[in-house]
């Protein structure tokens, strides 16, 4: 029961923290004074005073660890670091960085106030599927990024075929990390079952992109697709069998 509330009021937190970064612009140094409640009262805007209340009530039924400290001001960090996503300089590789140093922090973030002893193969699991996730929001997100002006492995990968490759790689990573857990065999290979149906939309949007993409000339310039041409549709049969499919082959993947 504590458990699911920590989730819920960090979720919480989280949202908040997120609004602050996109829409007012916050720097690292801000959002330190937030953790250590040492921001001038001047500067409490209302989402900040939420924030500090969100934290009151955690701590009404749970102290903080120093894991769960150390966690979130790395998660922050990165989340901060991603607005190079808003220049066109940035490169695939640098994206990737980020993608990869963001969104496993933040699922290491969750796995701190979890009621879990985590070991470091476990650990790597856990950070590894927030990147892929990342990874999978990012080509799902094709059209919605680029309206916000956000440079994602869509718009910076040489084609689509290499954004795939990407893909593919790091799923199997993750895979051999689950691989890697010392955990009974059938849990290991349920959770890469389990995992294969999230990411198979994915491969989903790939196909959906890659179609796209043929129909321009190269480099594709993602800037003059079309919205229908972003947005990978599901309510077609024909996408909803390909995830079916595609679940099933990617849980094979190694």
């Amino acid at each position: 029961m504590q458990e699911s509330q920590r989730l819920a009021i960090i979720s919480a937190m989280a949202t908040l923290y997120d609004d602050l970064i996109d829409e007012e612009d916050w720097e690292k140094e801000q959002y330190f004074k937030i953790l250590n409640r040492t921001l001038p009262e001047e500067q409490q805007t209302p989402k900040v005073k939420l924030i500090f209340a969100l934290d009151d009530e955690l701590r009404n039924y749970w102290q903080p660890t120093q894991v769960y400290q150390d966690a979130l001001k790395l998660a922050i960090e990165w989340q901060v670091i991603s607005a190079r996503q808003l220049s066109n300089e940035i490169s695939l590789q640098e994206i990737l960085h980020i993608s990869e140093e963001k969104c496993g922090n933040s699922s290491l973030l969750w796995a701190s106030i979890m009621d879990e002893d985590w070991k470091p193969e476990d650990k790597q699991f856990i950070y590894q599927s927030g990147y892929v996730g990342q990874i999978v929001n990012d080509l799902f997100d094709a059209y919605k990024d680029r309206e916000d002006g956000v440079f994602t492995i869509v718009r910076k990968a040489g084609s689509i075929k290499e954004a795939k490759a990407i893909f593919l790689q790091e799923c199997g990573k993750l895979h051999q990390n689950i691989l890697q857990c010392h955990v009974a065999r059938s849990r290991q290979l349920t959770t890469i079952r389990r995992m294969a149906c999230i990411h198979a939309f994915a491969l989903v949007s790939l196909d959906h992109l890659q179609h796209t993409e043929k129909k321009y000339a190269q480099p594709m310039d993602w800037s003059k697709a079309q919205r229908s041409e972003l947005v990978t549709d599901m309510a077609f049969w024909s996408n909803k069998f390909k995830l079916l499919n595609y679940a099933c082959w990617l849980e094979k993947l190694r």
